[in-house]
């Protein structure tokens, strides 16, 4: 049903923007950001997760293609190794390919390339106001582990102590 194929130089520009809008998006809606705020911590958190882009080493950039169409992008997906484990940095499909099975399909593929490459735990991070990508993560074999919380702190002005 899909195909992960590595990343491409060409296609990272194109990725790195999806990765910033969305994300942004997702920091505004969790943490309240102002959408300035948010789209220059998202570009700093990729800036600096991936100084190298697709050649950043321990990371692993997929475009995800629908077997059926081949060549079109569906989806991305960016997992960062680290010894016998694996975390998912991101994994996003494209609006239009939502909800179709491909979400499932690309995680299963997903573990058939990371098994082979000697990962045995895949960890990840889903956002409290994303039921539906929760939902496919525990019907992928994922379960909770914890929680990730947030706490904002307003800056106090400099006390005067005579």
């Amino acid at each position: 049903m899909v195909n992960l194929a590595d990343m491409a130089e060409r296609d990272y520009p194109e990725y790195r923007q999806f990765f910033i809008l969305e994300y942004a998006q997702d920091l505004q809606e969790s943490r309240g950001y102002d959408a300035e705020k948010a789209r220059a911590i998202a570009t700093q958190s990729i800036d600096i997760a991936l100084p190298q882009g697709v050649h950043t080493r321990a990371n692993k950039l997929w475009c995800i293609h629908s077997s059926n169409n081949a060549g079109v992008i569906i989806g991305y997906l960016w997992v960062v190794l680290k010894e016998n484990s694996a975390w998912v940095s991101d994994f996003c499909l494209l609006p239009t390919w939502r909800g179709r099975g491909f979400g499932k399909a690309s995680l299963a593929a997903m573990d058939v390339v990371l098994t082979a490459l000697g990962i045995s735990d895949i960890g990840l991070r889903v956002a409290t106001n994303n039921p539906i990508a929760k939902g496919l993560y525990e019907k992928s074999g994922f379960q909770m582990t914890g929680f990730n919380m947030h706490k904002n702190l307003e800056p106090t002005p400099p006390s005067d102590s005579h």
